[in-house]
């Protein structure tokens, strides 16, 4: 249950922030009041990036044709970039407009803005933008997350067991706070228009980061770059501690809500009338509020990345390395041995010196899915059972079984086998060119 919770929470906060900010974010850009209801790209564009995701899980899963994730990963990574380096500069160059129109007015007038201080085009644009990138930031994390009911059930558990309720309650209660989380974000830019801009490229800045980096990963993971041994250590140190990146989002929401919170304290009603004065007490309510909702999601999500994270992330062992047979060109292993539809893992020490570790899966029948114990974009951290799932130990994804054995992803690096006689058959050549993955 623990885990599920935080597996959500650490997977979709950052975007859950970033959508919380863009929302009123996009009504300034628009012309309009972000405290009025009106149009709602970012909702439609979560949605749609929401359904893409499970349209994309669903056909990795279940479809015959395989297809390489790496390219289609670069593919919606590029442009969603683009597009949110195009939407906060337009951000900034209209929602200024708004904020300065809305300054105008006094407390207790209607704020209606007319003439829009925006074009009608730029408005549309604005809008296009914001719904497409919306879509594409939900759609690449999202994935992840629905991965995650694959290992709802546990092995030996049945769908209505205890075990099973308690993971879906944990998962469904990383949902709820995320969508909290974005809702106070949202709620405190409605509060202060003014503070939309600024929240928003902040929370950009960092997840448009995490989209850069794993560009580079999947760059190096290809060929197309080189990265130095340094370099490719800073990404090692990365990968390991890219919760840092969530936690300073979340420090930032808090920052602000603490802020909201002192700003309504300090609202002392005054004014020309009893009107204007119960005006203030509810602007300094509302702003109490908000601020109170913030600072309660925002511990609740620190406190599950942080002592949560400790308690239920605890380090996985990999599996001791099983015995193989070795002829003068090949490694065998007797299918008896790998015929149960478990892990097995397997270690050779090359010529130069270097450990190799590979794993050999059971899938349908007489297929079997074999690979190094490393991927192209987690290097060799290697991979381990639970509940019957396939798990890379650095990023905690569960493979598709029926894909190990094909490139592409964090599926394991493919190495090649032959069946005869009763065994499976590794040739040594294909094990000492891998030396440069363990290296």
């Amino acid at each position: 249950m623990l885990k599920q919770f935080v597996d959500v929470v650490s997977s979709l906060l950052l975007v859950g922030l970033t959508l919380g900010a863009l929302f009123p974010a996009v009504r300034l850009a628009t012309g309009r009041d972000p405290a009025r209801p009106g149009p709602r790209p970012v909702l439609w564009g979560t949605l749609t990036g929401a359904l893409l995701g499970l349209a994309m899980i669903i056909v990795h899963h279940n479809s015959i044709v395989r297809f390489n994730r790496q390219r289609l990963t670069l593919t919606t990574l590029e442009p969603t970039v683009i597009l949110g380096v195009a939407l906060l500069v337009m951000m900034w160059v209209f929602g200024r407009r708004t904020v300065k129109a809305l300054r105008a007015f006094t407390p207790g007038a209607a704020r209606i803005l007319e003439p829009n201080p925006v074009p009608p085009l730029w408005r549309t644009i604005v809008t296009v933008v914001a719904f497409a990138w919306a879509a594409l930031i939900v759609f690449r994390d999202i994935q992840l997350v629905y991965m995650q009911t694959l290992t709802f059930v546990p092995i030996g558990a049945t769908v209505f067991s205890t075990a099973t309720f308690l993971n879906v309650v944990g998962y469904l209660a990383g949902v709820m706070l995320v969508i909290l989380a974005a809702i106070a974000v949202a709620r405190m830019c409605q509060a202060r228009p003014s503070w939309s801009l600024p929240m928003l490229t902040l929370f950009s800045v960092l997840i448009t980061f995490t989209h850069v980096f794993l560009i580079v990963r999947l760059l190096h993971a290809i060929r197309v770059i080189y990265l130095s041994p340094a370099a490719a250590n800073s990404m090692s140190w990365l990968i390991n501690h890219e919760v840092w990146l969530v936690l300073i989002g979340l420090a930032i929401g808090a920052g602000a809500a603490i802020l909201l919170w002192d700003t309504g304290r300090r609202i002392h009603p005054a004014g020309p009338n009893p009107a204007v004065e119960r005006t203030q007490r509810a602007t300094a309510r509302s702003m109490t509020r908000r601020s109170a909702l913030g600072i309660a999601t925002y511990t609740a999500a620190f406190l599950a990345l942080t002592v949560g994270e400790r308690f239920s992330d605890q380090e996985v062992e990999l599996s001791d390395p099983e015995d193989f047979e070795l002829s003068d060109t090949h490694a065998l292993i007797p299918l008896s041995k790998i015929s149960d539809g478990h892990l097995h893992r397997y270690v050779y020490d090359t010529s130069s010196g270097v450990t190799v570790r590979w794993i050999v899966i059971q899938k349908a029948g007489s297929s079997y899915g074999v690979g190094l114990d490393a991927c192209e974009i987690c290097g060799p951290s290697g991979y381990y059972e639970q509940d019957g799932q396939v798990i890379c130990k650095l990023c905690s994804v569960a493979m598709n079984i029926a894909t190990i054995g094909f490139p592409g992803g964090c599926n394991p690096i493919p190495i090649d086998y032959e069946v005869a006689n009763n065994q499976l058959a590794i040739p040594l050549s294909v094990l000492e060119d891998s030396a440069d993955v363990f290296a």
